[in-house]
């Protein structure tokens, strides 16, 4: 009686263990298989549709080159970038679908999701164009900072050179080398502003963020309010009254033209008090119970635990500081900033387009790798720093 209860519905008895193995297995090759078989249709009509599209260009760009040499006549066809959307959207699926493979045949029994092949594959899709789309125009200027000038006037443009050279930037420091100021003055100028900008800006909305968040005083909420609208003024509405007090305070022509309003920028406030506000006053009150100062609260417990709020200042204010040139509060050659230098090249003309491609470059490395050092900082500390009553 009892046999025949532990059978299952049906009369049919439980799998060994080997058999569940085998049987997985078999399901998993089957899997592989009609995987595999998918993806050769896919690449073949992937491939198909890139040898279609760049047979066109080809003709195209033929037929344009005939029009402009004045071979034959007719307009030019500008259906040319037609195509090379399609062969990009082309070559992207294809990575894609080639990432997709790698990841199921290295490691074909991980958990599963509830997507199909399909929706795995059109979710990775969306996010390799978004990310295309994203990385285009910093990858097209680098590529166009590697071109001789004859292809830097191509139409239609190229992505990559064909001839790459360094003779752009070779051709930009010899530029620079005959300036009667030092190329190195330049960069320590805008190093010195960006590095003293920073700082200040950092300490002074921190400690004045401090005040307003922990403290209540007479005043204090009239002066975030005007912190706030302050927000919606831009740097070139407030230039003018800017340069109205820098010369009432004779510092025309000096760093602190350039250093002062950067100090008082009110984003780094009204970021730091919205951050602050959220440490427990608990957390103050005992420290206060046993004896800290409050500068002592302030670099011991406040600081660090607002610390995805002064990085994000720090990311905002040096790529303010690096690509300003100052011209307008700053006269003198020699304490003008590395960006004006650049910029003054960049206005050459025709002929020095090749180095100001160079330019473009030299002058957006900077806050791209502070950013990219930064970000992983950031997202770590946004997500273990959070602090409750």
């Amino acid at each position: 009686m009892n046999q025949h209860s532990s059978m299952p519905t049906g009369g049919r008895r439980p799998l060994t263990r080997a058999e569940r193995k085998r049987l997985i297995a078999a399901q998993e090759k089957r899997s592989r298989r009609k995987l595999l078989i998918t993806a050769a249709i896919i690449f073949a009509l992937l491939a198909v549709g890139f040898l279609f599209s760049s047979i066109q260009i080809d003709r195209i760009g033929a037929y344009n080159q005939q029009v402009q040499d004045g071979l034959i006549e007719g307009t030019v066809n500008n259906d040319i970038s037609v195509y090379m959307f399609v062969r990009v959207i082309v070559i992207a699926l294809a990575a894609v679908l080639a990432l997709y493979l790698l990841v199921r045949l290295i490691n074909p029994k991980r958990r599963k999701p509830n997507r199909s092949f399909w929706g795995d594959l059109f979710i990775y899709s969306i996010m390799l164009l978004f990310a295309a789309a994203m990385a285009f125009p910093l990858v097209f200027s680098v590529a166009s900072s590697l071109k001789p000038l004859d292809e830097l006037f191509r139409f239609p443009p190229r992505v990559f050179p064909q001839h790459m050279t360094l003779d752009n930037y070779l051709d930009l420091l010899v530029v620079l080398g005959q300036s009667w100021v030092p190329f190195s003055r330049y960069l320590m100028n805008t190093v010195f502003i960006t590095f003293v900008g920073t700082l200040g800006h950092v300490m002074i909305a921190s400690m004045a963020a401090f005040v307003l968040a922990k403290y209540d005083f007479p005043g204090g909420k009239f002066f975030f309010s005007v912190v706030v609208t302050a927000l919606m003024f831009s740097g070139y509405v407030t230039g003018i009254p800017n340069y109205i007090i820098m010369s009432r305070m004779n510092m025309i022509d000096t760093y602190w033209a350039v250093l002062l309003p950067a100090f008082a920028a009110p984003i780094g406030l009204f970021l730091m008090k919205q951050f602050m506000e959220g440490i427990p006053d608990a957390l103050i009150e005992a420290a206060e119970i046993d004896g800290a100062s409050q500068m002592r609260i302030f670099l011991s417990i406040v600081m660090p635990n607002v610390k995805p709020a002064w990085l994000t200042i720090i990311i905002f204010s040096v790529q303010n500081l690096w690509n300003t040139n100052a011209a307008t509060v700053i006269y003198s050659e020699n304490k003008k900033t590395l960006v004006y230098a650049l910029q003054q090249i960049q206005a050459g003309g025709i002929a020095r387009t090749g180095l100001a491609a160079a330019v473009t470059v030299i002058v957006m490395v900077v806050p791209i790798t502070i950013f990219i050092l930064s970000q992983s900082q950031i997202l770590e500390t946004m997500a273990s720093s959070g602090i409750k009553d």
